[in-house]
């Protein structure tokens, strides 16, 4: 599930940390991958966050097995029922029957898997449904904060049906979180990372496959526009504002100064 989850980023050229609990306060959006055994320390502190600002993106049954591993008697455990404003409905844990588990989320059709978690909303509102109508996510406002509640696990259906698995799902969570993408990638194999600093601003576009790939790579607004493009390594490239175009090498990396 956690590598599925950093895969769909990935996909979608989108640079994920990995985040310690002890340090989630330095970030303001997190994904909670295959959440189903948390302390209630944990859940007290999940909830804080989110009642400071923080959006919290979570997949199935958090917190169902609390501290030494009790099942919580209301599920979502520990009062995060009222987080995701949503309580347990239905649940079932048939990971070898779940391979094909999907449901629609605004209009995307996303894999899952290995759990499956229904609700009733309870304060939040119905985003996604299971194919039999059974509500699938759950959006919540809380305090300074937000909240999405998935009722199964994304991370293990997107890495099970790559390579497009459920991409679509894992780029709009940005959108939902209030942030813009600071690269984007008109080709789903070519990656793209830009680096800031006293020297300037640099973009590194790697392409690992065996043909050359031309690729359109849009730089988000908050970078401002660039007019110059200065190839330090393979390519040349243009640039144009915010639209940066080149033809990528073959299996090789190649740096570009913006400015």
């Amino acid at each position: 599930s956690m590598e599925g989850a950093y895969q769909g980023f990935f996909d979608n050229n989108i640079q994920a940390d990995w985040v310690h609990l002890d340090d989630i306060d330095e970030w303001d959006l997190l994904y909670l991958p295959f959440p189903v055994m948390l302390s209630e320390a944990t859940a007290d502190k999940l909830r804080a966050w989110v009642a400071a600002g923080g959006t919290l993106i979570s997949e199935g049954c958090p917190a169902y097995f609390g501290d030494r591993g009790h099942v919580g008697q209301h599920q979502p455990n520990f009062g995060l029922d009222a987080l995701f404003g949503a309580e347990e409905s239905y649940v079932e844990f048939v990971p070898d029957l779940l391979d094909e588990e999907r449901f629609n989320l605004s209009g995307t059709s996303v894999w899952g898997g290995i759990y499956l978690q229904a609700y009733e909303p309870a304060g939040g509102t119905a985003v996604g449904w299971y194919a039999d109508g059974r509500v699938a996510a759950v959006d919540n406002e809380v305090d300074q904060g937000k909240t999405r509640l998935i009722g199964t696990m994304v991370g293990y259906g997107h890495g099970l049906h790559t390579p497009q698995g459920s991409a679509p799902f894992f780029a709009d969570l940005l959108a939902f979180g209030g942030k813009e993408q600071h690269v984007i990638s008109s080709d789903p194999q070519v990656k793209a990372r830009l680096h800031d600093g006293d020297g300037g601003v640099y973009l590194w576009i790697a392409n690992p496959t065996r043909q050359e790939r031309p690729v359109r790579l849009t730089v988000g607004s908050s970078w401002g526009s660039f007019s110059t493009a200065h190839a330090l390594w393979g390519a040349d490239a243009t640039v144009d504002g915010q639209s940066v175009t080149l033809t990528c090498p073959a299996r090789d990396v190649t740096v570009v100064a913006l400015a």
